[in-house]
């Protein structure tokens, strides 16, 4: 399975499937390119998983994280926010910090991703 299999499972909502194989590719370096210009995807599924690549991988690419903060301010998608909020705060949000922590005071009210939210709000602390 390679990484159009988890993109089309990404737009199917098949995420189960997705979170078995992030572990699996997101600190491969020609998919955390991909998943850089997969974070502009019209479908905002396909955000949400490119985000969760940086949140899972060991570090993130030079330069990925201003990327990372406009999608964690900007997307429609709740989800791809949460995620990007939680890749910064997975990998020193520095400048991000104050956005950041605002972000993953949303998103732990939400029933799917609260009780990750506050472990990386606990983590900031």
């Amino acid at each position: 399975m390679g990484m159009e299999d988890i993109i089309q499972a990404a737009r199917e909502e098949n995420w189960e499937l997705v979170d078995a194989r992030i572990p699996e590719v997101c600190n491969d370096a020609a998919i955390q390119k991909q998943a850089l210009q997969l974070l502009n995807d019209s479908n905002g599924n396909v955000r949400d998983l490119a985000a969760s690549i940086f949140e899972k991988a060991s570090k993130i690419p030079r330069g990925s994280k201003p990327i990372l903060a406009n999608v964690m301010a900007k997307d429609s998608n709740p989800y791809a926010r949460y995620r990007a909020a939680f890749a910064l705060a997975g990998h020193n949000a520095g400048t991000y910090k104050p956005e950041v922590i605002k972000v993953l005071k949303e998103a732990r009210t939400d029933e799917t991703v609260g009780e990750m939210a506050e472990k990386y709000l606990q983590r900031l602390k």
